[in-house]
Protein backbone atom coordinates (compact mmCIF):
# COMPACT_ATOMS: atom_id res chain seq x y z
CA UNK A 1 0.00 0.00 0.00
CA UNK A 2 1.76 3.34 -1.66
CA UNK A 3 2.17 6.32 1.32
CA UNK A 4 -0.90 8.41 -0.56
CA UNK A 5 -3.12 5.86 0.13
CA UNK A 6 -2.67 5.53 3.55
CA UNK A 7 -3.16 9.00 4.16
CA UNK A 8 -5.81 11.03 6.19
CA UNK A 9 -6.14 14.39 7.35
CA UNK A 10 -5.79 15.13 10.66
CA UNK A 11 -5.73 18.41 12.78
CA UNK A 12 -3.56 16.89 15.73
CA UNK A 13 -0.19 15.39 15.79
CA UNK A 14 -1.11 12.10 17.44
CA UNK A 15 -3.56 11.58 14.12
CA UNK A 16 -1.09 11.75 11.75
CA UNK A 17 1.64 9.38 13.17
CA UNK A 18 -1.69 7.08 13.30
CA UNK A 19 -1.73 6.96 10.18
CA UNK A 20 1.31 6.09 9.12
CA UNK A 21 1.36 3.38 11.61
CA UNK A 22 2.05 0.65 8.72
CA UNK A 23 4.76 2.58 7.63
CA UNK A 24 8.43 1.46 8.27
CA UNK A 25 9.55 3.43 12.27
CA UNK A 26 12.66 5.03 10.35
CA UNK A 27 10.68 6.31 7.28
CA UNK A 28 7.76 7.70 9.38
CA UNK A 29 9.59 9.52 11.63
CA UNK A 30 11.42 11.26 8.97
CA UNK A 31 7.96 12.16 7.94
CA UNK A 32 6.43 12.45 11.20
CA UNK A 33 9.72 15.05 11.78
CA UNK A 34 8.77 16.99 8.76
CA UNK A 35 5.07 17.60 9.60
CA UNK A 36 5.64 18.76 12.81
CA UNK A 37 6.58 22.35 12.07
CA UNK A 38 3.59 22.33 10.46
CA UNK A 39 1.10 21.07 13.01
CA UNK A 40 2.25 24.03 15.38
CA UNK A 41 1.18 26.65 13.00
CA UNK A 42 -1.72 25.14 12.39
CA UNK A 43 -2.58 25.56 16.32
CA UNK A 44 -3.62 29.42 15.85
CA UNK A 45 -5.80 28.64 12.97
CA UNK A 46 -7.87 26.20 15.27
CA UNK A 47 -8.05 29.31 17.63
CA UNK A 48 -9.39 31.23 15.06
CA UNK A 49 -12.11 28.83 14.29
CA UNK A 50 -13.24 27.95 17.57
CA UNK A 51 -14.06 31.56 17.86
CA UNK A 52 -15.85 31.83 14.67
CA UNK A 53 -17.90 29.75 16.12
CA UNK A 54 -19.22 32.29 18.45
CA UNK A 55 -20.03 34.78 16.21
CA UNK A 56 -23.32 34.84 13.78
CA UNK A 57 -22.79 33.51 10.76
CA UNK A 58 -23.14 35.76 6.78
CA UNK A 59 -26.68 33.94 6.63
CA UNK A 60 -27.93 34.52 10.18
CA UNK A 61 -26.82 38.20 9.94
CA UNK A 62 -28.90 38.69 6.96
CA UNK A 63 -31.74 37.31 8.71
CA UNK A 64 -31.97 39.61 11.59
CA UNK A 65 -30.45 36.64 14.32
CA UNK A 66 -27.95 38.08 17.17
CA UNK A 67 -26.90 35.35 18.66
CA UNK A 68 -27.13 36.87 22.79
CA UNK A 69 -23.88 34.27 23.88
CA UNK A 70 -21.56 36.37 21.94
CA UNK A 71 -19.45 38.61 24.33
CA UNK A 72 -17.45 39.85 21.15
CA UNK A 73 -21.00 41.19 19.62
CA UNK A 74 -22.37 42.47 22.65
CA UNK A 75 -19.09 44.91 23.67
CA UNK A 76 -19.68 45.74 19.59
CA UNK A 77 -23.08 46.71 20.05
CA UNK A 78 -22.54 48.91 23.41
CA UNK A 79 -19.34 50.38 22.11
CA UNK A 80 -21.95 51.46 18.97
CA UNK A 81 -24.11 52.57 21.30
CA UNK A 82 -22.12 55.17 23.29
CA UNK A 83 -21.26 56.71 19.97
CA UNK A 84 -24.08 57.48 19.01
CA UNK A 85 -24.48 59.49 22.35
CA UNK A 86 -21.39 61.07 22.08
CA UNK A 87 -23.41 63.28 20.26
CA UNK A 88 -26.87 63.86 21.16
CA UNK A 89 -26.69 63.42 25.64
CA UNK A 90 -27.39 66.99 26.85
CA UNK A 91 -27.54 69.13 23.94
CA UNK A 92 -30.94 68.23 22.71
CA UNK A 93 -29.67 68.03 18.93
CA UNK A 94 -29.96 65.07 16.51
CA UNK A 95 -27.71 65.25 13.58
CA UNK A 96 -28.64 65.88 10.31
CA UNK A 97 -25.29 64.87 8.54
CA UNK A 98 -21.89 63.59 9.01
CA UNK A 99 -20.41 66.62 7.46
CA UNK A 100 -17.52 67.44 10.53
CA UNK A 101 -17.92 71.21 10.17
CA UNK A 102 -21.06 71.30 11.18
CA UNK A 103 -21.11 68.75 13.83
CA UNK A 104 -18.48 70.84 15.18
CA UNK A 105 -20.67 74.08 14.99
CA UNK A 106 -23.85 72.39 15.93
CA UNK A 107 -21.31 70.81 19.31
CA UNK A 108 -20.35 74.68 20.06
CA UNK A 109 -22.88 77.08 18.66
CA UNK A 110 -23.46 78.02 21.88
CA UNK A 111 -19.86 78.92 22.83
CA UNK A 112 -19.04 80.36 19.67
CA UNK A 113 -21.77 82.96 19.29
CA UNK A 114 -21.12 84.06 22.50
CA UNK A 115 -17.53 84.65 22.37
CA UNK A 116 -18.39 86.62 19.10
CA UNK A 117 -21.24 88.34 21.34
CA UNK A 118 -18.56 88.86 23.75
CA UNK A 119 -15.90 90.35 21.28
CA UNK A 120 -18.15 92.89 19.29
CA UNK A 121 -19.47 94.44 22.92
CA UNK A 122 -16.37 94.15 24.39
CA UNK A 123 -14.64 96.17 22.27
CA UNK A 124 -17.43 98.63 22.31
CA UNK A 125 -17.43 99.07 25.95
CA UNK A 126 -13.45 99.48 25.60
CA UNK A 127 -13.86 102.57 23.50
CA UNK A 128 -13.92 101.57 19.80
CA UNK A 129 -16.43 102.76 16.99
CA UNK A 130 -16.48 99.91 14.58
CA UNK A 131 -18.67 97.44 16.57
CA UNK A 132 -21.73 100.23 15.91
CA UNK A 133 -21.49 99.31 12.35
CA UNK A 134 -22.74 95.87 13.65
CA UNK A 135 -25.08 96.41 16.23
CA UNK A 136 -26.33 99.20 15.05
CA UNK A 137 -28.74 100.20 11.85
CA UNK A 138 -26.64 102.70 9.52
CA UNK A 139 -27.20 104.74 6.50
CA UNK A 140 -29.71 107.47 7.92
CA UNK A 141 -30.86 109.49 5.38
CA UNK A 142 -29.82 113.07 4.87
CA UNK A 143 -33.57 114.54 4.81
CA UNK A 144 -35.97 114.18 8.21
CA UNK A 145 -39.96 114.48 7.84
CA UNK A 146 -42.83 114.67 10.31
CA UNK A 147 -42.41 111.02 10.89
CA UNK A 148 -38.80 111.01 11.68
CA UNK A 149 -35.65 109.68 11.02
CA UNK A 150 -35.49 107.74 7.81
CA UNK A 151 -32.67 105.12 6.56
CA UNK A 152 -31.81 103.86 3.18
CA UNK A 153 -30.48 100.28 2.24
CA UNK A 154 -26.76 100.39 2.18
CA UNK A 155 -23.53 97.66 2.62
CA UNK A 156 -22.98 98.04 6.40
CA UNK A 157 -26.45 96.27 6.46
CA UNK A 158 -24.57 93.17 5.65
CA UNK A 159 -23.01 93.61 9.01
CA UNK A 160 -26.35 94.32 10.78
CA UNK A 161 -27.75 90.69 9.52
CA UNK A 162 -24.41 88.98 10.36
CA UNK A 163 -24.75 90.39 13.79
CA UNK A 164 -28.39 89.26 14.10
CA UNK A 165 -27.91 85.71 12.75
CA UNK A 166 -25.05 84.98 15.45
CA UNK A 167 -27.81 86.60 18.16
CA UNK A 168 -30.52 84.55 17.31
CA UNK A 169 -28.05 81.36 17.41
CA UNK A 170 -27.31 82.28 20.82
CA UNK A 171 -30.74 82.72 21.86
CA UNK A 172 -31.32 79.45 20.55
CA UNK A 173 -29.10 77.45 21.86
CA UNK A 174 -29.40 78.87 25.31
CA UNK A 175 -33.33 78.38 25.26
CA UNK A 176 -32.87 74.67 23.77
CA UNK A 177 -30.07 73.48 26.37
CA UNK A 178 -30.86 75.02 29.86
CA UNK A 179 -33.85 77.45 30.05
CA UNK A 180 -36.63 75.16 28.17
CA UNK A 181 -35.40 71.70 29.52
CA UNK A 182 -36.01 72.80 33.57
CA UNK A 183 -39.38 74.04 32.82
CA UNK A 184 -40.26 70.94 30.82
CA UNK A 185 -39.11 69.19 33.49
CA UNK A 186 -41.14 70.72 36.24
CA UNK A 187 -43.89 70.34 34.05
CA UNK A 188 -43.24 66.51 33.79
CA UNK A 189 -42.22 66.20 30.35
CA UNK A 190 -40.06 62.62 30.15
CA UNK A 191 -37.58 61.97 27.37
CA UNK A 192 -34.85 63.59 26.06
CA UNK A 193 -36.21 63.35 22.09
CA UNK A 194 -39.67 65.07 23.93
CA UNK A 195 -37.61 67.58 25.87
CA UNK A 196 -35.38 68.82 22.75
CA UNK A 197 -39.01 68.85 20.73
CA UNK A 198 -40.75 70.54 23.16
CA UNK A 199 -37.94 73.30 23.47
CA UNK A 200 -37.61 73.64 19.70
CA UNK A 201 -41.33 74.39 19.89
CA UNK A 202 -41.25 77.02 22.74
CA UNK A 203 -38.30 78.51 20.68
CA UNK A 204 -40.04 78.96 17.76
CA UNK A 205 -43.03 80.06 19.50
CA UNK A 206 -41.10 82.64 21.80
CA UNK A 207 -39.64 84.11 18.23
CA UNK A 208 -42.74 84.10 16.06
CA UNK A 209 -44.64 85.71 19.08
CA UNK A 210 -41.97 88.55 19.77
CA UNK A 211 -41.25 89.32 16.15
CA UNK A 212 -44.86 89.10 14.60
CA UNK A 213 -46.16 91.07 17.55
CA UNK A 214 -43.07 93.99 16.53
CA UNK A 215 -44.00 93.85 12.76
CA UNK A 216 -47.78 94.05 13.49
CA UNK A 217 -46.92 97.29 15.71
CA UNK A 218 -44.66 98.97 12.67
CA UNK A 219 -47.57 97.96 10.12
CA UNK A 220 -50.26 99.77 12.39
CA UNK A 221 -48.55 102.69 11.73
CA UNK A 222 -47.61 102.74 8.37
CA UNK A 223 -49.31 104.12 5.96
CA UNK A 224 -50.08 101.04 4.22
CA UNK A 225 -51.88 99.65 7.23
CA UNK A 226 -54.78 97.63 6.23
CA UNK A 227 -55.11 98.46 2.44
CA UNK A 228 -53.34 97.16 -0.40
CA UNK A 229 -53.78 100.11 -2.55
CA UNK A 230 -51.17 102.00 -1.08
CA UNK A 231 -48.56 98.96 -1.32
CA UNK A 232 -47.04 100.75 -4.13
CA UNK A 233 -48.00 104.62 -3.74
CA UNK A 234 -45.97 107.14 -4.97
CA UNK A 235 -42.64 104.19 -5.65
CA UNK A 236 -40.20 104.73 -5.75
CA UNK A 237 -39.63 107.80 -3.51
CA UNK A 238 -41.53 107.18 -0.23
CA UNK A 239 -39.93 103.77 -0.17
CA UNK A 240 -36.57 104.07 -1.10
CA UNK A 241 -36.67 106.06 2.34
CA UNK A 242 -37.66 103.40 5.49
CA UNK A 243 -38.95 104.36 9.18
CA UNK A 244 -36.40 102.99 11.55
CA UNK A 245 -38.85 99.88 12.61
CA UNK A 246 -39.58 98.65 9.06
CA UNK A 247 -35.69 98.41 7.93
CA UNK A 248 -34.83 96.71 11.46
CA UNK A 249 -37.82 94.20 10.98
CA UNK A 250 -36.69 93.65 7.45
CA UNK A 251 -33.15 92.94 8.26
CA UNK A 252 -33.87 90.77 11.63
CA UNK A 253 -36.59 88.22 9.66
CA UNK A 254 -33.44 88.22 7.33
CA UNK A 255 -31.10 87.11 9.88
CA UNK A 256 -33.95 84.67 11.78
CA UNK A 257 -34.33 83.02 8.03
CA UNK A 258 -30.73 82.47 7.13
CA UNK A 259 -29.96 81.26 10.79
CA UNK A 260 -32.49 78.57 9.95
CA UNK A 261 -31.09 77.35 6.85
CA UNK A 262 -27.83 76.35 9.66
CA UNK A 263 -30.68 75.00 11.45
CA UNK A 264 -32.38 72.36 9.75
CA UNK A 265 -29.20 70.59 9.06
CA UNK A 266 -27.91 70.25 12.47
CA UNK A 267 -31.18 69.37 13.57
CA UNK A 268 -33.59 65.47 12.99
CA UNK A 269 -33.65 65.25 9.44
CA UNK A 270 -37.89 65.78 8.13
CA UNK A 271 -39.36 63.59 5.65
CA UNK A 272 -40.18 67.22 3.57
CA UNK A 273 -36.11 68.10 4.33
CA UNK A 274 -36.52 69.26 0.27
CA UNK A 275 -39.81 70.78 0.13
CA UNK A 276 -38.25 73.10 3.96
CA UNK A 277 -34.89 73.71 1.59
CA UNK A 278 -36.43 74.83 -1.26
CA UNK A 279 -39.03 76.50 1.15
CA UNK A 280 -36.04 78.81 3.12
CA UNK A 281 -34.14 79.48 -0.12
CA UNK A 282 -37.32 80.97 -2.27
CA UNK A 283 -38.31 82.72 0.64
CA UNK A 284 -34.45 83.97 1.55
CA UNK A 285 -34.59 85.24 -1.89
CA UNK A 286 -38.00 86.61 -1.94
CA UNK A 287 -36.83 89.12 1.15
CA UNK A 288 -33.72 89.68 -0.40
CA UNK A 289 -34.86 90.75 -3.72
CA UNK A 290 -37.87 93.12 -2.39
CA UNK A 291 -35.50 94.84 0.00
CA UNK A 292 -32.98 95.59 -2.91
CA UNK A 293 -35.96 96.35 -5.22
CA UNK A 294 -37.53 98.79 -2.59
CA UNK A 295 -40.41 96.59 -2.39
CA UNK A 296 -40.08 96.48 1.66
CA UNK A 297 -43.96 97.85 1.86
CA UNK A 298 -45.28 94.43 0.16
CA UNK A 299 -42.49 92.20 2.05
CA UNK A 300 -43.45 93.67 5.35
CA UNK A 301 -47.51 92.76 4.76
CA UNK A 302 -46.64 89.19 3.21
CA UNK A 303 -44.00 87.97 6.39
CA UNK A 304 -46.97 88.92 8.66
CA UNK A 305 -49.88 87.67 6.86
CA UNK A 306 -47.22 83.93 6.46
CA UNK A 307 -46.23 84.07 10.04
CA UNK A 308 -49.64 84.40 11.77
CA UNK A 309 -50.88 80.64 11.48
CA UNK A 310 -47.40 79.35 13.15
CA UNK A 311 -48.75 80.58 16.30
CA UNK A 312 -51.10 78.15 16.45
CA UNK A 313 -49.44 75.32 15.35
CA UNK A 314 -46.29 75.87 17.53
CA UNK A 315 -48.80 75.90 21.18
CA UNK A 316 -50.43 72.79 19.57
CA UNK A 317 -47.56 71.06 19.35
CA UNK A 318 -46.66 71.98 23.10
CA UNK A 319 -49.91 71.08 24.62
CA UNK A 320 -49.74 67.77 22.90
CA UNK A 321 -45.97 67.56 24.75
CA UNK A 322 -47.75 68.21 28.22
CA UNK A 323 -49.97 65.68 27.98
CA UNK A 324 -53.45 67.34 26.74
CA UNK A 325 -55.81 66.50 24.87
CA UNK A 326 -58.24 69.14 24.06
CA UNK A 327 -56.30 71.89 23.37
CA UNK A 328 -54.49 70.50 20.41
CA UNK A 329 -57.17 70.15 18.43
CA UNK A 330 -58.41 73.02 18.83
CA UNK A 331 -55.19 74.83 18.52
CA UNK A 332 -55.06 72.98 15.53
CA UNK A 333 -58.77 73.68 14.18
CA UNK A 334 -57.71 77.08 14.27
CA UNK A 335 -54.35 76.88 12.81
CA UNK A 336 -56.14 75.17 9.84
CA UNK A 337 -58.64 77.98 8.82
CA UNK A 338 -55.87 80.86 9.77
CA UNK A 339 -53.79 78.64 6.97
CA UNK A 340 -56.37 79.19 4.57
CA UNK A 341 -57.29 82.49 5.26
CA UNK A 342 -53.96 83.94 5.62
CA UNK A 343 -51.54 81.15 3.18
CA UNK A 344 -53.64 81.06 0.27
CA UNK A 345 -56.53 83.74 0.57
CA UNK A 346 -54.67 86.45 1.50
CA UNK A 347 -51.08 85.46 -0.21
CA UNK A 348 -53.08 84.92 -3.04
CA UNK A 349 -54.75 88.53 -3.36
CA UNK A 350 -51.49 90.29 -2.40
CA UNK A 351 -50.12 88.36 -5.90
CA UNK A 352 -52.68 89.85 -7.77
CA UNK A 353 -52.79 92.82 -6.01
CA UNK A 354 -48.83 93.40 -6.88
CA UNK A 355 -49.03 92.22 -10.84
CA UNK A 356 -52.32 94.47 -11.43
CA UNK A 357 -52.42 97.63 -8.85
CA UNK A 358 -48.80 97.25 -8.91
CA UNK A 359 -48.47 98.55 -12.56
CA UNK A 360 -51.48 100.40 -12.82
CA UNK A 361 -50.49 102.89 -9.61
CA UNK A 362 -46.80 103.33 -10.54
CA UNK A 363 -46.68 105.86 -13.45
CA UNK A 364 -45.02 104.94 -16.77
CA UNK A 365 -42.28 107.66 -15.89
CA UNK A 366 -41.37 106.13 -13.10
CA UNK A 367 -40.48 102.68 -13.82
CA UNK A 368 -37.66 101.03 -14.40
CA UNK A 369 -35.30 102.01 -16.20
CA UNK A 370 -36.26 105.51 -16.44
CA UNK A 371 -36.32 106.53 -13.03
CA UNK A 372 -33.53 106.17 -10.63
CA UNK A 373 -34.02 103.67 -7.52
CA UNK A 374 -37.02 102.30 -9.71
CA UNK A 375 -37.65 98.54 -10.42
CA UNK A 376 -41.35 98.55 -11.40
CA UNK A 377 -41.49 96.81 -15.13
CA UNK A 378 -43.24 94.06 -15.81
CA UNK A 379 -39.86 91.93 -16.64
CA UNK A 380 -39.43 92.33 -12.94
CA UNK A 381 -42.96 92.05 -11.97
CA UNK A 382 -42.74 88.52 -13.50
CA UNK A 383 -39.94 87.31 -11.69
CA UNK A 384 -41.54 88.28 -8.21
CA UNK A 385 -44.20 86.22 -9.62
CA UNK A 386 -42.44 83.18 -10.63
CA UNK A 387 -40.92 83.29 -7.10
CA UNK A 388 -44.62 83.63 -5.01
CA UNK A 389 -46.05 80.72 -7.64
CA UNK A 390 -42.85 78.56 -6.15
CA UNK A 391 -43.65 79.34 -3.31
CA UNK A 392 -47.61 78.87 -3.33
CA UNK A 393 -47.04 74.98 -4.51
CA UNK A 394 -45.11 73.95 -1.82
CA UNK A 395 -47.75 75.50 0.30
CA UNK A 396 -50.72 73.46 -1.61
CA UNK A 397 -48.57 70.93 -0.89
CA UNK A 398 -49.09 70.98 2.75
CA UNK A 399 -52.18 71.90 2.82
CA UNK A 400 -53.47 68.49 1.15
CA UNK A 401 -51.46 67.40 4.40
CA UNK A 402 -53.63 69.40 6.69
CA UNK A 403 -56.61 68.55 4.76
CA UNK A 404 -56.09 64.77 5.55
CA UNK A 405 -55.42 65.45 8.96
CA UNK A 406 -58.70 67.16 9.50
CA UNK A 407 -60.58 64.24 7.43
CA UNK A 408 -59.39 61.83 10.49
CA UNK A 409 -60.27 64.00 13.20
CA UNK A 410 -63.69 64.54 11.83
CA UNK A 411 -64.50 61.02 10.38
CA UNK A 412 -62.88 59.10 12.41
CA UNK A 413 -62.63 61.26 15.85
CA UNK A 414 -58.95 60.54 15.97
CA UNK A 415 -56.61 63.55 17.84
CA UNK A 416 -53.91 65.44 15.92
CA UNK A 417 -50.90 63.25 17.00
CA UNK A 418 -47.10 64.44 15.70
CA UNK A 419 -45.19 61.57 14.15
CA UNK A 420 -44.25 62.86 11.53
CA UNK A 421 -40.12 62.01 11.39
CA UNK A 422 -40.04 60.10 14.01
CA UNK A 423 -38.91 56.72 14.91
CA UNK A 424 -38.51 56.30 18.14
CA UNK A 425 -42.29 57.02 19.74
CA UNK A 426 -44.98 59.41 19.81
CA UNK A 427 -43.71 62.53 19.88
CA UNK A 428 -44.32 65.92 18.37
CA UNK A 429 -41.26 66.30 16.81
CA UNK A 430 -40.69 69.40 14.59
CA UNK A 431 -39.94 72.75 15.03
CA UNK A 432 -42.22 75.27 14.17
CA UNK A 433 -41.69 78.97 13.29
CA UNK A 434 -42.96 81.00 10.35
CA UNK A 435 -42.15 83.67 8.89
CA UNK A 436 -43.84 84.06 5.71
CA UNK A 437 -44.87 81.29 4.57
CA UNK A 438 -43.73 78.53 6.49
CA UNK A 439 -46.33 77.27 8.69
CA UNK A 440 -45.71 73.60 8.28
CA UNK A 441 -42.35 73.53 8.04
CA UNK A 442 -41.51 72.70 11.18
CA UNK A 443 -45.07 71.97 12.40
CA UNK A 444 -44.88 68.27 12.34
CA UNK A 445 -48.56 67.59 12.83
CA UNK A 446 -49.34 64.00 12.30
CA UNK A 447 -52.17 62.23 13.18
CA UNK A 448 -52.10 58.51 14.17
CA UNK A 449 -48.94 57.49 12.65
CA UNK A 450 -48.70 59.96 9.57
CA UNK A 451 -46.85 63.03 9.73
CA UNK A 452 -46.89 66.77 8.94
CA UNK A 453 -43.41 68.12 9.32
CA UNK A 454 -42.11 71.53 10.11
CA UNK A 455 -39.01 72.86 11.04
CA UNK A 456 -37.50 76.27 12.65
CA UNK A 457 -39.45 78.79 10.97
CA UNK A 458 -41.15 77.06 8.17
CA UNK A 459 -44.67 75.86 7.81
CA UNK A 460 -43.67 72.26 5.98
CA UNK A 461 -46.62 69.81 6.61
CA UNK A 462 -44.23 66.35 5.77
CA UNK A 463 -45.03 62.95 5.72
CA UNK A 464 -48.36 61.74 4.77
CA UNK A 465 -50.61 63.35 7.09
CA UNK A 466 -50.66 66.21 9.71
CA UNK A 467 -50.14 65.54 13.49
CA UNK A 468 -49.29 67.69 16.05
CA UNK A 469 -47.93 65.32 18.66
Amino acid sequence: MSLLEKREPSSSMSGIENSYRNIEPDRANKIASLLRPCASAMKPTRKLRSRRKEMPSAESLGEGVVLENSANLQQFSAGKKQTKKKYTSGKNIVFNTCNPTLTWLANNELHLSLFLLTIVHGCYSAGYQWPLLWIQLQHKAMTVDSHGVRYVRGIHDIKFVAYWIVQIIAARALCLRFIVPVIASLISIKGSREIRRFSEMAWMLLYITVSWTIGFRVWQNSPYYMTTATLFANYPDDHVLMPYGLKWYYLVQTAFWLSNVYTIHVEERRKDHFEMLTHHAVTIFLVLSSYHCHFTRFGHAFMLVMDFPDIFLTSAKMFRYMGSKAMPNVLFGLFAASWVFTKHYLCIKMMLSSWKQGLDVIPYEKRFPHYPNSYASPSVASFFWILLCVLQLILLYWFVLIVKVVQRMLIKGEDANDNRSDDEGTSIDDSSSASPDLLADKKGLAVDNNTINDSSNASTLTSQDLAID
